[in-house]
């Protein structure tokens, strides 16, 4: 019986459907597909770190964000000391040797040794700056035949890997930014307190602004705005004295309005997203925050600050997430970093890393952020969604040849990151 009712209902229901798919509107079932995580593969993101070695050939460290693992290390020149992406492709780094007057260039993409660029005897390059794809500008502070007492700019064309037209610019020169997509290059001489303006059109210094143009003492860092109307001059002073943030009209090429900053100030950071400048203010333990959004040359105060806050002891360098949650700063005697909160610029958490922490940045999935350690030979991998180092990373051995196992092997002494 019990079989018999349901045949009963079965029956009714196969002929509903055969009379449905007999006329001209078809049943047809509908399958919604279920996207699984992936889709196209993601883009692998990479620290590069360059490091001194003391007692030969200093390096360039590649380390996977995703793995925390070191990649490759490229052998670069004697003191290695500074290093920069080929313009906005980033297709390959450069690294200033300041001992061998050389320059060091390598493919990001390739596992091959650096390509040695040289420079004039008694250059001692110390700084590097590209946003085109075509050039690179190194910085060089020592004498050389071209300009015999003072430093100079050295142009390295990128498809030939040859350094051309070097021209002078003041003494003892050491930062360095250029405008965005190739523009005008800037040059901060700490020997003689001015900047030197390299038209890349003329090939030539175009003017040099000095302290009687209103430049303060001591320019020791330079940052371009993102859209290369301005660039932020970071100056020291005497040293007992507060510093001065000082603001260049490019169009002009004069001072058009300074802020005071804290003691001894030594870095700046700008961050796109939060239209934000952060200067590290080292003498005084603080940092101070602008809004770059709101830059007014010829008024008083040509930029707001937003806010000072106070980290740990001698801080010399800041990154901000991109995410604009937090930006992270290293201070190097305390050997620490100070995260702070982006919104209300409270200190969130502070993080122990290695020695002497001279360097920090961020990259772009806002999910780790790197340490160079110079006093204790390593990186610091802080991962952020707890603020706690995951890693802990040996930069190379001065003597590839030492073995641990034997005997102690100081290490080379990070001094640079740049990430992508």
């Amino acid at each position: 019986m019990r079989f018999l009712r349901r045949t009963t209902v079965i029956v009714p229901c196969l002929l509903f459907l055969l009379l449905q798919l007999g006329c001209g509107d078809q049943y047809r079932p509908i399958a919604n597909p279920i996207v699984g995580p992936g889709g196209q593969p993601q883009r692998s993101h990479f620290a590069y770190v360059v490091s001194y070695n003391a007692s030969g050939s200093g390096s360039n460290t590649k380390i996977n964000v995703s793995g925390d693992t070191n990649v490759q290390v490229v052998t670069t020149g004697l003191g290695s000391i500074a290093e920069a992406f080929q313009g906005s492709v980033q297709g390959a780094i450069f690294v200033a040797n300041r001992d061998s007057d050389s320059v060091s260039e390598f493919a990001i993409s390739s596992t091959g040794t650096a390509i040695a660029i040289a420079l004039y005897p008694g250059s001692r390059p110390v700084n590097l700056a590209s946003t085109s794809q075509a050039i690179v500008y190194v910085v060089n502070s020592g004498a050389n035949s071209v300009c015999p007492s003072t430093g100079s700019l050295s142009p390295i064309i990128t498809t030939s890997l040859v350094a051309t037209s070097t021209v002078c610019v003041g003494v003892n020169p050491g930062p360095i930014v250029e405008l965005p997509s190739g523009g005008k290059v800037y040059v901060a001489n700490r020997g003689d307190n001015s900047i030197s303006v390299y038209n890349p059109t003329t090939q030539n210094i175009s003017s040099t602004i000095t302290q009687a143009n209103g430049l303060h003492q001591n320019p020791v860092a330079l940052i371009a705005s993102s859209d290369g109307s301005v660039v932020f001059v970071v100056t020291q002073g005497n040293g007992s004295s507060p510093g001065a943030l000082d603001i260049i009209n490019t169009g002009t090429d004069t001072i058009g309005g300074s802020v005071p900053l804290g003691l001894s100030p030594s870095f700046g950071f700008l961050d796109p997203r939060l239209n934000r400048l952060y200067v590290t203010n080292t003498g005084s333990n603080s940092v101070t925050v602008f809004d770059v959004s709101n830059v007014a040359l010829g008024v008083n105060p040509a930029i707001p600050t937003l806010a000072t806050v106070n980290v740990g002891s001698s801080p010399v360098g800041v990154t901000a997430l991109p995410n604009g949650l937090n930006f992270y700063v290293a201070n190097s005697i305390s050997n620490d970093v100070s995260v702070v909160n982006a919104t209300n610029f409270s200190v969130v958490a502070t993080v122990t890393v290695g020695t002497n922490p001279v360097f920090i940045a961020g990259e772009p999935t806002s999910t780790k952020v790197y340490t160079a350690n110079a006093g204790s030979g390593n990186i610091s991998v802080i991962q952020t969604s707890n603020n706690g180092v995951t890693v802990t990373m040996p930069a190379p051995q001065q003597d590839p040849n030492c073995d641990p196992q034997v005997s102690s092997c100081p290490f080379q002494r990070p001094q640079m990151i740049i990430t992508q």
